[in-house]
């Protein structure tokens, strides 16, 4: 049995690894999927995670998928992800990993896969799809939620963890994406590009186009801004 993690540079799988080092759980190797389009704070997470699990001398690894970066790929597609399909979420991350594991430990292998969710989100644990996979939930097992996630990093000098998850992804609260257009214009100035670039004219990332909402000189809120809650995007990293 091979032990993996699924890293998604976020509040909740920062604080699992430390729930694992502190348990003395096995941890044989730490997988982030790279997306290509994670926030900029997402990047820096990472990068000191990297250093952390250079300490514990345990192997982390970035996946890609050979698709290349998503945004590109739906710019490309003329296409946008999709809260239905969800898949996003099986191509840019699942299957990179599955193929990444089959690959370098061989189709025999079988592997724990320790996977983010915090315990206010029990609803969401699930059984793998796959027999050689076991999906498992550290979080949820010792009782954690998001509040305490963010108390373990703190004092673990992780400060300034944010939300993981694409920066256009569809799942993106009200609030996510006022702070998107706020701190990070640029890229929200890319979202509105996309769905412009979109063949289905009547599909968005929202349920408003996101040029509606784009924050004008002078403009100081964006409060008629209207968007489905997302249920955690650490699902997305599955």
């Amino acid at each position: 049995m091979n032990y993996i993690m699924s890293y998604g540079g976020g509040v909740n799988s920062t604080a699992m690894f430390y729930l694992l080092i502190e348990k003395k759980m096995p941890l044989d190797e730490i997988l982030f999927a790279d997306t290509g389009s994670e926030l900029p704070q997402t990047y820096k997470t990472v990068e000191q995670m990297k250093e952390v699990a250079k300490q514990y001398n345990i192997p982390f690894t970035v996946i890609t998928s050979k698709l290349g970066n998503i945004y590109e790929h739906y710019f490309r597609t003329k296409s946008l992800p999709s809260i239905v399909r969800r898949d996003c979420t099986s191509k840019f991350k699942i299957s990179p990993m599955r193929n990444y594991l089959r690959g370098k430990y061989g189709k025999e292998e079988k592997f724990t896969q320790y996977i983010g969710i915090g315990y206010e989100e029990l609803h969401r644990v699930r059984l793998s799809d796959v027999k050689y996979i076991i999906s498992s939930y550290p979080l949820v097992e010792a009782k954690i939620d998001r509040d305490k996630c963010i108390e373990i990093n703190k004092a673990h000098g992780f400060i300034d963890v944010v939300k993981s998850g694409c920066w256009f992804c569809p799942f993106t609260p009200k609030q996510g994406w006022i702070n998107l257009a706020r701190d990070n214009p640029e890229l929200f100035d890319k979202a509105i590009a996309l769905e412009k670039n979109c063949s289905n004219k009547k599909v968005c990332l929202s349920s408003k186009p996101l040029w509606q909402f784009k924050m004008l000189k002078g403009q100081k809120n964006m409060n008629d801004f209207e968007s489905p809650p997302c249920s955690g995007q650490s699902g997305c990293f599955l």
